[in-house]
């Protein structure tokens, strides 16, 4: 347990800093996962990156159920995991990671 709660207090911040520099929002999390905001611009909202990133092998989880249709859900997976959704956001945003 404590190993998971190092990666977390590690991967947390680093996700939601990097996620912020792309320039989505992301809610503050103490969890294993963070929420991330998109706009409701065409071509950039939620729906949009979902689709971008499940194409790239990249499985975020849709929170509209829980109505917030704006927003996915990223838990914090291993360095390489994270490293790559970072990078994928950055390239569905337009923006160099």
């Amino acid at each position: 347990m404590e190993t998971s709660r190092a990666h977390n207090a590690r991967w947390l911040p680093w996700l939601t800093e990097e996620i912020g520099k792309l320039g989505l929002d992301v809610t503050p999390s103490v969890a294993n996962f963070i929420l991330i905001h998109f706009p409701r611009t065409k071509g950039r909202t939620s729906k949009d990156a979902d689709d971008f990133l499940t194409s790239r092998g990249l499985i975020l989880r849709a929170v509209s159920s829980y109505d917030l249709p704006d927003a996915l859900r990223l838990t914090v997976g291993t360095e390489e995991a994270n490293r790559l959704v970072v990078a994928g956001l950055a390239e569905f945003m337009g923006k160099a990671a």
